[in-house]
């Protein structure tokens, strides 16, 4: 179906218009999402969501979660529901129930596809808060769910005799959900809190067809055999020790080598752009975290102590407070800015134990950071500057990458979730959020102490529409997100999708016009007066563990020459030409190419296939006939082999490095 809009009259069904046509499951008014047989309150355009389209898929696996969990209460009616939300590639159910098994899994999975083919109508029923609770009087999950979200009315949805709380939409009726599978069971806890409720939870995906089912499957078992985690062991790149250090890795020297290296490179993009190096400390007191406002956001999350004088200091879980002392440190005038800081800066946050997992859960990670500190003037210019550096960076490291830009902005129904200026109705003063923030996050006006105070997005929305300006005029497709923007400002979020099909967030730019304001920061402007300056965060790479998760996991551990730890494997085929391969070696090493000689005992073809673990950029073969002649024998990763003269090798390998080339030219 098309991506026409369609009338609907007020008290018509919004499925009206597609009376007859399966295509349509629900149907979509501006960014909100209804069912077909919902009832208009006014005379309004929709347009129609189908099962191929990123709405109807979501439909869809949150419809296949409720049929999990109804499959999972006819066979185990003892089993408590907690939630059952989307997730990226699938969908996941929590449940107090003794954790099933494999087998039990498919039985699950089996007893999904009965209820399917029952063609059970998924119907919406509205009901009052007070029915609500008689309805889930006996699961403690529900019931703590509609008392914290429900003011009077809410939805559940009932199929068969199955009925789950629920604002939905979902798919007309069970047959919709024919091509799914149940993945995994880990373990969880009730609303993330290790002290709560043990729950288990089960994974499963699904798709509108069958083909595009068995892809994700073969991809998944692909991704299994690309996971860092084990290509990271294979190629000893890293070390992670859960008894000494829980997800803190530690690099070898060949992982130090493909980290140094990507520091390297963005350290020559950043002085390109103009960004100056600094360099801050692991932790500060707690009283700067207090200020730019993330204890009171993320404490939770931090690692917090207190020395014997009393002192109480954090692991820095950001850099951006690092940088504005640095720039609080000097006078500045609008012909100093933008003033730029970057740093390959090392964060600490607290990931739950449950949650830590190799590079892309770690408790600490490096960000290649970046703050900006501009006029207002300048802000779409830099945006656009920071864009640049990012389609530079893509273009080195990836080949036809397919690159996705959300624009994640705040939703203004929750002003709590965000750094913003709250206007008191009483006296009318404008009260800044760093002179409100408390431990109890009670706001007062700093002015009368009146609570009846009202949120002032005004800063906010400037930010949104200098981001939306910069992408729009970059000639940039992007899709905007209600309530995704960080706790102090609006942001652009780059994804990419890897070889197999995976997406994966990179670049981050985030306006902040408020840790300037809480800091007190300013620049002398053109009248001589103090001006505030607006505050851009920017990382590229998104942190460099992550980044190196996407590279070895994409290339399947086949680094660039220039990145890969071993760029020459040299094997020499007997004893006497042990000393011609140290010479080859020592030759390379001069020349900047890294390079290891393999003169163990075992044969050839054992030392080519003991080498391939670390995946070295080529091997270098050298026999009798290749010492006589000064020459290698070079074997490429797709196993094409030629004789070059030493000297031809190394000019050309060097030109590779030197080009940063994504594929081999030899």
């Amino acid at each position: 179906m098309s991506e026409k809009q369609y009338s609907v009259k007020k008290g018509d069904k919004f499925g009206t218009p597609f009376a007859g046509k399966r295509e349509a499951i629900a149907v979509r008014v501006g960014e909100e999402l209804h069912d077909l047989n919902e009832t208009a309150t006014a005379d309004t355009n929709v347009f129609p969501v189908t099962l191929n389209d990123e709405y109807g898929l979501n439909i869809l696996r949150h419809s296949a979660a409720h049929l999990l969990a109804q499959a999972v209460m006819e066979i185990y009616p003892d089993a408590k529901l907690n939630a059952g939300p989307v997730v990226e590639g699938g969908f996941y159910y929590d449940i107090k129930m003794e954790p099933p098994d494999q087998n039990t899994l498919g039985a699950i999975e089996k007893k999904m596809k009965e209820l399917a083919s029952r063609k059970f109508s998924i119907v919406r029923e509205v009901h009052s808060k007070e029915e609500l609770m008689k309805m889930f009087r006996e699961n403690e999950f529900k019931l703590d769910k509609i008392k914290d979200h429900v003011e009077n009315e809410s939805t559940v949805y009932r199929q068969g005799d199955f009925v789950d709380f629920c604002t939905g939409p979902h798919v007309p009726d069970t047959s919709y959900i024919r091509h799914f599978r149940l993945l995994n069971v880990a373990s969880s806890n009730y609303k993330g809190d290790i002290n709560n409720e043990r729950l288990t939870r089960i994974y499963g995906t699904a798709f509108p067809e069958e083909k595009a089912l068995k892809q994700y499957l073969r991809n998944k078992e692909e991704a299994a055999l690309r996971d860092h985690r084990k290509l990271g062991s294979e190629m000893d790149l890293f070390v992670f020790n859960s008894e000494r250090a829980p997800g803190l890795p530690m690099y070898t020297a060949k992982g130090s080598i493909i980290r140094s290296e990507l520091i390297n490179y963005m350290k020559q993009l950043n002085e390109k752009f103009n960004w100056e190096e600094v360099t801050t400390p692991h932790l500060f007191k707690d009283n700067m975290w207090k200020t730019s406002g993330h204890y009171y956001k993320y404490k939770d999350d931090m690692f917090l102590f207190t020395l014997p004088d009393g002192d109480s200091y954090a692991l820095k879980p950001m850099n951006c407070p690092g940088h504005i002392t640095i720039y609080e440190n000097a006078s500045h005038s609008y012909r100093d800015m933008p003033v730029k800081f970057s740093e390959f800066g090392t964060v600490y946050r607290y990931e739950k134990s449950g949650e830590v997992g190799g590079l892309t859960r770690p408790r600490t990670f490096t960000v290649d950071d970046g703050h900006e500190f501009m006029r207002p003037d300048q802000i779409e210019n830099e945006i656009k500057s920071v864009l640049d550096m990012m389609k530079i960076t893509f273009s080195t490291f990836f080949e036809d990458i397919e690159v996705r830009y959300d624009l994640s902005t705040a939703d203004k129904e929750k002003p709590e979730a965000y750094l913003i200026n709250y206007k008191c109705r009483a006296c009318g003063n404008l009260n800044e959020p760093r002179r409100m923030s408390s431990e109890t996050n009670e706001l007062k006006c700093e002015n009368c102490s009146s609570a009846d105070l009202e949120p002032d997005f005004s800063l906010w929305d400037n930010a949104t529409e200098q981001l939306r300006n910069a992408l729009v005029s970059s000639g940039i497709n992007f899709k905007e997100y209600p309530g995704e923007a960080a706790f102090y400002g609006p942001k652009i979020d780059v994804h990419i999708k890897d070889a197999l099909d995976r997406s994966w967030q990179l670049t981050t730019i985030q306006i902040d016009f408020f840790m300037p304001i809480a800091f007190g920061l300013y620049f002398i402007n053109q009248e001589s007066k103090k001006e505030t300056p607006v505050m851009l965060h920017r990382a590229i790479y998104g942190s460099i563990e992550r980044f190196l998760v996407i590279l070895l996991e994409n290339s399947f551990g086949k680094l660039p020459t220039w990145l890969s730890p071993i760029q020459t494997y040299i094997i020499p085929l007997s004893e006497q030409q042990k000393e011609y391969a140290d010479e080859i070696r020592e030759k390379l090493k001069e020349r900047g190419v890294r390079a290891l000689v393999d003169d163990s005992s075992e044969s050839v073809s054992k030392k080519i296939k003991l080498g391939r673990r670390f995946r070295p950029s080529y091997f270098l073969i050298v026999g009798q006939r290749e010492q006589e002649n000064g020459e290698v024998s070079v074997r490429n990763r797709k196993d094409s082999i030629q004789n070059l003269k030493i000297e031809e090798f190394l000019e050309k390998i060097v030109g590779e490095i030197k080009e940063r080339l994504i594929q081999q030219p030899l």
